[in-house]
């Protein structure tokens, strides 16, 4: 059990305070949010001006201290998000974009001694999952904390989730059941398919807003077969959606089923029951709207190779290091959730889904595995696809038998010495023969990782010059690179029990490489 009363108390400036970019408040994009998008965001969709004005009349409430943990030396708020918010208007309103706004606090403050917040005390937790149960705690009861709503509850539930706890760990955490844990995790995943629907704006707000949609009577449809039937939706044992239904019919149904809650048609008086339930979606069954000769099929599920990066989100005119910063993870997660590399292969899909679901601290060695596995086939099929595999065996066999002419030269020379005897062409071609010099490489040559990543690196088909020189660079220099993409060193790693692998050097891989296996996806989808 944890022991709050360990944690570390100290007074931090407000302005070394850093918020949560992962802060359950936050309508997840699978965009980076600034310090700015988060100020902003907050403002205008939580309430923080009139806690700002609280602050000033009521002077900051001391029983509610915010909780930060340090990560990469930066002290992250993981609790308290809204009251840090509000302490940083005060010192600066500026921050505030809204004029009216902005000069209601000015005017407030004239009358406020601003000292009093410039430091605030904070418990420091040693981490993010230490924290939990303390801010669930707050945020769903028992506090004057403000209260999460459903989705941002969920969310919480979630993150934890694909950060490798399992649902016996968060069901004992949070003190509640594995179902419970399970429907929350179930909302979530239908949630976030319903925030990617190409839907009307007046319908796209008040989703996004979340306060203002309730995934409760969306609950209630799923829940039900009839509504299951109708959404072409089942679940895995670990909550995921399989999807029984080609896209545009799924998303066409769950558009459909967004509106109705949204317009009042569908709530907890029409869908009460299991009867109304048959008879609501029996109503709708000679719908032409809707083509019901599709059969429900898992074979239908385009989950894995679907092409769901949900807006790269990021700025074109951001500078390399920003985009970088979007893949890094504080999580036991190879690399973040907002990373998606969907290149239309099958398998090497379902290998980085795999990836990407793997508790990197739990599951070390499986993950520098797979990560290899990855690499490997992502690379041999962008260069399968540009026609440089028969590229490379032709280097290779020129190369093999510019090595084979050396041993045969030097043998012929041995023997000549000893003998007095000139070989002839016919022995030349004998002893070739004999010591299996055939030329050219075996017919199932298939080239290392490292030749083939050289080889992209010495063609012309990288044309960004700095992609180039970084891999380049990379592949001369880091053995950390070359611990994954080496082949004595993968052999090792696969045979070797006094050849351990780190997650930190795996991350640290990852994260070199990951520009040049963006551009080999990005390139295969074009194909």
């Amino acid at each position: 059990m944890i022991n709050y009363f360990e944690w570390p108390k100290k007074k931090i400036s407000i302005t070394s305070l850093k918020l949560d970019s992962e802060n359950p408040r936050l309508t997840q994009s699978g965009k980076k949010n600034s310090q700015s998008d988060i100020i902003d965001y907050l403002i205008e969709n939580e309430k923080v001006i009139e806690l700002a004005k609280s602050i000033i009349l009521q002077n900051y409430f001391l029983n509610e201290q915010p909780i930060v943990t340090k990560e990469n030396n930066k002290f992250i708020v993981l609790e308290g998000n809204r009251r840090v918010t509000a302490c940083k208007i005060l010192l600066n309103p500026d921050l505030i974009k809204s004029d009216s706004k902005r000069t209601q606090i000015k005017r407030l403050l004239k009358n406020f001694d601003i000292e009093i917040i410039k430091k605030l005390e904070v418990y420091i937790s040693p981490d993010r999952p230490s924290a939990d149960q303390m801010i669930v705690n707050r945020h769903t009861g028992g506090s004057v904390v403000e209260r999460w709503d459903k989705t941002k509850q969920d969310r919480f539930i979630h993150n934890r989730f694909i950060d490798g706890e399992t649902i016996d760990e968060l069901s004992t955490k949070f003190s509640t059941t594995k179902g419970e844990i399970k429907k929350s995790l179930k909302r979530y995943n239908v949630f976030n398919e319903i925030r990617k629907l190409q839907l009307d704006d007046k319908y796209l707000k008040d989703v996004l807003e979340e306060t203002k949609f309730s995934m409760t009577n969306v609950e209630r449809v799923y829940e039900s077969k009839y509504g299951r039937d109708f959404l072409g939706l089942d679940f895995n044992d670990n909550s995921s959606i399989k999807k029984l239904l080609p896209k545009e019919e799924f998303e066409k149904r769950l558009s459909f089923l967004v509106k109705k809650v949204l317009d009042g048609e569908i709530n907890s008086r029409s869908l009460n029951t299991e009867d109304d339930k048959k008879k609501y979606f029996d109503s709708i069954s000679n719908s032409k709207d809707f083509d019901f000769t599709i059969s429900l099929d898992e074979s239908n599920d385009y989950s894995d190779i679907e092409d769901e990066i949900e807006d790269k989100v990021e700025d074109t005119t951001n500078n390399e290091a920003e985009k970088l910063k979007v893949k890094r993870t504080n999580s036991s997660k190879l690399f973040g959730e907002n990373v998606h590399l969907i290149s239309g292969n099958k398998r090497i899909d379902r290998i980085f889904s795999e990836l990407k679901s793997l508790n990197l601290k739990n599951h070390t060695n499986a993950v520098a595995v797979l990560m290899r596995s990855y690499i490997d086939m992502l690379t041999y099929q962008y260069l399968k696809n540009h026609n440089e595999i028969d590229e490379i065996k032709k280097l290779k066999g020129k190369e093999i038998q510019e090595e084979n002419d050396k041993i045969l030269t030097k043998i012929l020379n041995f023997y000549q010495s000893k003998t007095n005897y000139v070989p002839d062409e016919k022995f030349k071609n004998d002893l070739k023969k004999e010591l299996k010099f055939s030329g050219g490489v075996p017919r199932n040559f298939i080239p290392s990782l490292k030749f083939m990543l050289s080889h992209i690196v010495s063609s012309d088909l990288l044309e960004e010059p700095k992609m180039k020189s970084s891999l380049q660079s990379h592949l001369s220099s880091s053995n950390k690179i070359e611990k994954i993409i080496g082949h004595n060193e993968f052999n090792n790693l696969v045979h070797n029990e006094y050849y351990p692998s780190d997650s930190s050097e795996l991350q640290d891989a990852w994260e070199k490489l990951f520009p040049i296996l963006e551009f080999m996806v990005n390139n295969l989808k074009k194909k």
